[in-house]
């Protein structure tokens, strides 16, 4: 029996939708407040993981998951801004930041599980950094990618890290040369050292988004990137499952037409992207966002709107292969959806925390799904300023989720987590 149909034939022996909500889960916790700036959460297959976050440019950080104490304290991670976390099943991680130094800015990474490593600096540069990201493989290994822009030249860059001997390369690697510095490299890494980065580029000659791929025998990019697809894209995504296979994920919007959310898929045995699946077509169609599982399911959600209408949040599930038949509404009820996020464990459980406007307050509502999409289940309601910035991190073992509440100075970083 295959391993794909034993998959199916097991998923009908599993809890409802309705059973899988009524997880048990935690008090909601207020980790830190004041002027918060961004906040990232990981965990790995256990659901154990930490919450890494900034104040006024200094970082904290936490641990979170279903066994962790309430009275933890949060502990200070170091000075910088735009922090980035990346956490294997088996619990080794990394996080990046930006800190400034006089006139340059620096990229800082530090291996996570033990307070005696130092931050490395791994980059440092006196033009600007951006579109940072960090992801790690099932050793530990990880790679950084940025965009550095330096005197009107925007490169696409790449730098590793290597757990034999705890060391960095010597410098960084160019991938390639972006279209403007709006442009946002997109990492994808698996657990076994594939690796690939998706960047959009524009001249004379091309306009669409190119891939570079990594080679983890040999530990080097190759020489050249490779087409994805040959029309203008925008705010595309990347994920890669554990054979090396991907999906891409970009909005197409031909000046004056209706946009088109489309879909590739890169298969690693031909060693070569199909041609693009059109998701969806709708007047404007924002917020994509893209997580795939090391078996190959991926899930896929956007928001679209239609003139006169309101915006809603879709979502459309890819397994064995190939794209379901149809998109799943995940907000049906009155709330206008602004900002969400979604999670997929290794089993192919999937979760959606989504924030939505309402006439008497913003709320933090989750969505779950095992076979078919749950109720939604209100996490928070906020009556008085606004709730943003929302992060799930799904695993098989439970859910940790992230939120801020509040405006300006008097914000506040809320945790729950479920087993």
């Amino acid at each position: 029996m295959s391993l794909d149909l034993l998959k199916r034939l097991t998923r009908g022996f599993r809890s409802t939708p309705e059973a899988s909500s009524a997880s048990t889960w935690s008090r909601p916790a207020h980790l830190d407040r004041g002027d918060l700036g961004e906040a990232r959460l990981a965990v790995d297959h256990r659901a154990q993981g930490i919450a890494l976050w900034e104040n006024h440019g200094t970082l904290w950080t936490l641990p979170v998951g279903a066994v962790s104490a309430p009275a933890l304290r949060r502990t200070p991670f170091g000075a910088g801004t735009t922090p980035r976390l990346a956490i294997n099943q088996e619990g080794r991680g990394l996080a990046v930041w930006l800190a400034d130094l006089g006139e340059e800015r620096q990229i800082l990474g530090k291996t996570l599980g033990s307070s005696e490593n130092q931050e490395h600096v791994v980059f440092r540069t006196p033009g600007w950094v951006r579109k940072l990201q960090v992801a790690v493989d099932r050793r530990g290994n990880a790679l950084v990618v940025w965009l550095h822009e330096k005197v009107g030249r925007i490169e696409v860059m790449v730098q590793s890290f290597d757990t034999r001997g705890e060391a960095w390369e010597n410098g960084p690697t160019i991938l390639g040369l972006a279209s403007d510095p709006a442009a946002s490299p997109q990492l994808a890494v698996n657990h076994r050292e594939h690796a690939m980065v998706v960047w959009e580029a524009r001249d004379s000659l091309f306009d669409g988004l190119l891939a570079s791929h990594h080679w983890p025998k040999d530990r080097i990019w190759s020489d050249r990137p490779v087409p994805v697809v040959t029309h203008a894209s925008r705010h595309h995504q990347v994920a890669m499952d554990d054979h090396g296979n991907a999906v891409a994920l970009w909005v197409h919007a031909p000046y004056g037409q209706r946009s088109i959310l489309e879909a590739s898929f890169f298969d690693v045995v031909a060693g070569e992207w199909r041609e693009p699946t059109t998701l969806a077509r709708a007047q404007e169609i924002s917020l994509p966002r893209l997580v795939m599982n090391g078996s190959g399911e991926a899930l896929a959600a956007w928001c679209q709107r239609e003139s006169g209408e309101g915006s809603h949040l879709l979502a459309r599930a890819f397994q064995n292969g190939d794209w379901e038949s149809g998109a799943a509404c995940l907000d049906r009820s009155r709330g206008r959806s602004h900002d969400y996020a979604i999670g997929l464990d290794s089993d192919g459980r999937a979760g959606a925390l989504v924030v939505q406007h309402g006439k008497d307050g913003d709320q933090v509502v989750l969505l779950t799904r095992l076979g078919a999409w749950s109720k939604p289940k209100v996490m928070a309601e906020c009556r008085e300023g606004a709730c943003s910035s929302p992060r799930i991190a799904v695993s098989p073992q439970g859910m940790s989720l992230l939120w801020m509440q509040g405006t300006e100075s008097e914000k506040a970083l809320v945790a729950v987590g479920s087993h």
